[in-house]
């Protein structure tokens, strides 16, 4: 009997279904173990405005809050770890971070193979090079990576999605809206990643297993919005520190800052990111080689950073 691990945390439920929807499917020679992390406190589903904008500072700095300690049989020989996380401005969540940055993380990771799994808007590779990192400072292994991003426009995106995470409602916005968040067909058709997976678990044979993911695009990327992310994880840390000036999450000292920066980032949405995607394409002809280089980089097939 072979053993996976699987450790998530999801706030709206989203990302758990997707990680199940995929261990599901794996052959019945292969045992998986759940585990969800819960933050202490818990962060609201759905959000509230204040509680929403208040999680920027620590999210991108990685500044770690706690969580309870999860009861994993430490004495089992996992033959991989999923690792499945949603993305925080341009970040790993709060709660994913803590867990990272934990004893417990490097004891359970230790020389041991680890698949991520993401569930995210569009933008998720900032956060992946922030988990790359920490996998590797807990001498863990990264052997592939599954995103899963909702498909529909970018700015149609952030509408949906700012409903859902608001109302708590994942369904039409007024009727006109397509559904926010991942698509029920994307998160039904993941399945299809899990035979190569257990193909990998059951021969422990993880050589060519991203490769194999990616040939299944399993993960998807928009170069615009990549340029776009790169730049907005820069202005980001800018930000963050800004507000961190002014206290913790508990300061109410912080408030003017976060409410400027909301403001600051819904211009950027809205009006300067359509503006820098029409740039990006009318020089992509003069950076076309760069450009392919570094979405190889991220989608994990090359393993040299670009």
């Amino acid at each position: 009997m072979k053993h996976v691990l699987s450790i998530t945390y999801s706030q709206s439920g989203q990302l758990n279904d997707i990680v199940t929807n995929i261990t599901d499917n794996l052959s019945k020679n292969i045992k998986v173990h759940h585990h969800k992390i819960t933050p202490v406190p818990n962060f609201p589903f759905p959000w509230t405005g204040k509680s929403f904008w208040n999680a920027m500072p620590e999210s991108v700095q990685m500044i770690p809050s706690e969580i309870v300690p999860l009861n994993i049989d430490e004495q089992i020989d996992y033959d991989l770890i999923i690792i499945g996380y949603p993305i925080w401005f341009l970040s790993p969540a709060i709660p994913i971070t803590t867990f990272f940055l934990g004893n417990q993380a490097k004891s359970i990771l230790s020389n041991k193979p680890v698949l991520t799994v993401i569930g995210a808007r569009n933008m998720w590779v900032m956060a992946q090079e922030e988990i790359k990192k920490m996998i590797s400072e807990c001498n863990g292994k990264l052997v592939g990576n599954i995103a899963l991003c909702d498909k529909h426009y970018n700015l149609i995106s952030v509408v949906t999605i700012i409903y859902w995470m608001m109302s708590g409602n994942k369904n039409n916005f007024l009727g006109i809206f397509p559904k926010p968040g991942i698509s029920d067909e994307d998160i039904s058709n993941v399945s299809v990643f899990s035979p190569v997976i257990s193909n990998s678990v059951t021969n422990s044979d993880y050589d060519t297993l991203n490769e194999k993911l990616v040939n299944l695009k399993s993960a998807r990327l928009i170069p615009d919005i990549v340029s776009i992310e790169e730049k907005g994880k820069r202005m980001f840390k800018i930000w963050s520190k800004f507000i961190l000036k002014k206290g913790g999450p508990e300061s109410n000292k912080r408030s003017f800052r976060l409410k400027i920066f909301s403001r600051y980032l819904l211009f950027v949405i809205f009006v300067v990111s359509p503006i820098a995607s029409l740039i990006y394409y009318l020089t992509w002809p003069l950076l076309f080689i760069r450009i392919r280089r570094k979405l190889k980089y991220y989608k994990g097939v090359r393993l040299k950073a670009y």
